[in-house]
């Protein structure tokens, strides 16, 4: 597409300095990827992505998100659900310990592309830096993957993002599936804060 994917666009607001936390363009991006997850979800079968994240959502040249990479992509079946696929960062911890997993993995995937929206930075960055993992020595991928699925890492939040929006968010890459909001539940959040930008 013509304005490039997610990551790229995150990475240029890295390098020119574009401040952290999120606002009204941020806030339609994530309100149309959650727009896409509830589509996908509420088919009949449901449709799992399984592959989200910042490279595979392309932008418009008017920054409209649009998801692609459905290569990953499957219909749900309780028989078929625990093959490990995706990329590792973005991945849910029950995907990665090969368990049973359904949509909440998307939701998971969800809320690690909005921490990218918020900070610019690749997910877990700041362990893979040394700021994290007790030593301050950065964290090998695999450390950090294991530290996920324990749930004794998580995407962080920018100083910048609202207390509220950063709380909900947080939920969306809960370890428990379970404890994770459905993707319609995340899309009508963002519907309402999108009201405040």
């Amino acid at each position: 597409m013509v304005g490039g994917d997610l990551r790229s666009l995150l990475k240029d607001y890295l390098s020119n300095g574009v401040p952290q936390g999120m606002d009204a363009c941020k806030m339609q991006i994530a309100y149309q990827v959650a727009y896409a997850l509830t589509y996908l979800h509420s088919l009949d079968p449901v449709v799992l992505h399984r592959d989200l994240k910042s490279r595979n959502i392309l932008l418009t040249e008017s920054l409209n998100a649009k998801i692609t990479d459905f290569g990953a992509s499957r219909i749900r079946s309780d028989a078929t659900m625990t093959a490990g696929v995706g990329s590792c960062l973005w991945m849910a911890p029950e995907v990665m310990m090969g368990k049973r997993y359904g949509e909440k993995a998307d939701v998971f995937s969800l809320g690690v592309v909005i921490s990218e929206l918020d900070t610019h930075e690749l997910p877990y960055s700041h362990a893979k830096e040394g700021n994290s993992g007790g030593s301050g020595h950065p964290l090998p991928d695999t450390a950090v993957l294991q530290m996920v699925s324990m749930g004794k890492l998580r995407v962080r939040f920018s100083p910048f993002m609202d207390p509220d929006m950063a709380r909900f968010v947080g939920s969306c890459v809960n370890v428990d599936p379970e404890a994770r909001p459905t993707a319609a539940e995340v899309l009508y959040y963002m519907q309402v804060a999108l009201r405040e930008f």
